[in-house]
């Protein structure tokens, strides 16, 4: 590292070091000899968030789309599955909210596709239907009932193109 000042002179390699201390847990710092809480003694040193295999570590997620209507809200997610190959794979979720007097609330978690089936630089929303209504029989009565659903179309590759749609619900 050949960081310099603004007068010319070399930074310490310390300085680096330093500014990454911030990002440790307060426990990390606390001296041993200082009093900790009953349920953490002050010597624990917590894992950094950053760290692989630490408790902070989570798999990558990109949003794929987000679509809402007055009741019922879909948002797609792409999740990396763990490995290194060439052609790292994704796993789709569709999250199915409904909308509540407190705000939107978390109905189901659908998988869509079998796991770690998606290619995770090239799968696209190709297309995507959200429905808060089914129809009913032409004749029957009722002739609309509340029902969730969600039709997807999603990219397989570039060469290949889009899937024929997907589709789940959730049923009220």
């Amino acid at each position: 590292m050949n960081l310099t000042a603004r007068t010319g002179r070399r930074l310490a390699a310390g300085s680096a070091v330093a500014c990454s201390a911030i990002l440790l847990p307060a426990a990390a710092l606390a001296s041993p000899a200082a009093p900790g809480l009953p349920d953490r003694p002050a010597s624990t040193v917590l894992p950094v968030a950053s760290s692989a295999t630490g408790v902070g570590a989570h798999p990558q997620q990109r949003q794929l789309a987000v679509t809402t209507l007055t009741s019922f809200k879909v948002v797609l997610t792409a999740t990396r599955s763990p490995g290194t190959g060439p052609g790292p794979m994704a796993t789709i979720t569709a999250a199915g909210y409904r909308h509540t007097a407190h705000g939107w609330k978390l109905i189901a978690t659908k998988r869509i596709g079998a796991a770690g089936r998606w290619s995770w630089y090239a799968t696209e929303v190709c297309s995507l239907t959200v429905t808060q209504i089914k129809p009913g029989p032409p004749s029957g009565s009722p002739p609309a009932v509340p029902w969730d659903s969600m039709a997807v179309s999603l990219l397989w590759s570039p060469a290949i193109g889009c899937l024929p749609p997907i589709t789940t619900d959730w049923q009220p």
